[in-house]
């Protein structure tokens, strides 16, 4: 969903959700309620999927979310075609400014840099709450892809969560 650039509040008062938006969150989990009544974990990261969402008191934003059952690539240095589109079918990294709607409950992510150069330039927006050391972004309704009722990212504060970003069966 693309907004009109300055049709959010600005994070320069630091009202109280933008405040308790600042910091680094890990991912804890990815839920998708479809129309059949089928609820999973994001097929793009999988049951395990790893994050970091880093917000600053500046404005700036980055993300990136990855599925950690990827299988390593047999070079570092010259990926073949095959490890490229794995690459890409379970990953995402962006990162931009960010700016918080206080009445709405809802934050902008500006994008100015993505893995997919589609979305640069672009601006979405996430229904946003934080509670504790919880925080959950929804996408908005008009922004899920057909057959999904919702899709909620909920991720803890990283001073306070584990951080491993392998896990071990």
């Amino acid at each position: 969903m693309t907004i009109a650039p300055g049709c959010a509040a600005s994070t320069h008062s630091a009202p109280r959700l933008a405040s308790a938006l600042v910091g680094a969150w890990r991912l804890e989990s990815t839920v998708q309620r479809l129309t059949d009544g089928t609820v999973r974990a994001s097929p793009l990261y999988g049951p395990d999927g790893v994050g970091c969402l880093i917000y600053s008191a500046t404005g700036q934003m980055s993300a990136v979310l990855a599925d950690p059952s990827r299988a390593p690539w047999r070079s570092e240095d010259e990926p073949t075609e095959t490890e490229l589109r794995a690459l890409h079918a379970h990953f995402i990294a962006y990162c931009g400014r960010y700016e918080v709607d206080e009445a709405q409950g809802v934050v902008l992510h500006h994008i100015e840099l993505h893995v997919t150069p589609n979305y640069i330039g672009t601006i979405v927006a996430r229904r946003v709450s934080v509670e504790g050391s919880r925080l959950t972004l929804r996408p908005l309704n008009e922004e899920l892809p057909s057959g999904m009722l919702e899709y909620t990212l909920t991720w803890s504060r990283a001073e306070t969560a584990e951080i491993n970003p392998v896990r071990a069966e």
